[in-house]
């Protein structure tokens, strides 16, 4: 009888345990976004050739469409303070392109969450969250590139 009770009690144990008791609840979500993020995919609804090589893809992350230089780069979420909106900003990491020094700022903008799903951004166009979890942000954005309108994935982890 012990047996079946140990059994039984891991069994109730292991399908107690939920793999999304990370992800955060809407009413958190203002908060849970500020802090650092790197990328870790970046993916096109449609085939693009960004890089002009003639060879159109989809993912844009693990493949030459973008720099590896842009790939590296960090964001910021950060909080400004009451009746302020909120400040988004994208920095060189490691790895600089050039235009600006390594860890300096490359785009700077002013954002705020409507609704807990969508970011609205001054300068830049929306980003919808897909997914949120502790550790692991996913977000889309319309964009136009390589002569036709596209949705952006941009998977992003907390660095």
């Amino acid at each position: 009888m012990r047996k079946y009770l140990l059994t039984f009690g891991m069994l109730a144990v292991l399908l107690s345990c939920d793999k999304d008791d990370d992800n955060i609840g809407i009413d958190n979500r203002e908060e849970a976004l500020f802090g650092q993020w790197e990328y870790e995919a970046i993916r096109s609804n449609t085939a693009v050739d960004i890089n002009g090589d003639g060879t159109v893809n989809v993912d844009l992350f693990n493949t030459n469409e973008i720099r590896q230089c842009l790939k590296d780069n960090l964001t910021f979420f950060a909080d400004r303070g009451e009746g302020e909106k909120d400040a988004y900003s994208i920095n060189e990491n490691g790895l600089s392109c050039g235009e600006v020094d390594a860890f300096s700022t490359v785009e700077s903008d002013r954002y705020e969450l409507i609704n807990n799903e969508i970011l609205r951004f001054d300068n830049r166009n929306d980003m919808t969250i897909i997914e949120f979890s502790q550790n692991r942000l996913v977000v889309e954005q319309d964009d136009f590139l390589d002569d036709q309108d596209v949705v952006i994935t941009y998977t992003l982890k907390r660095s």
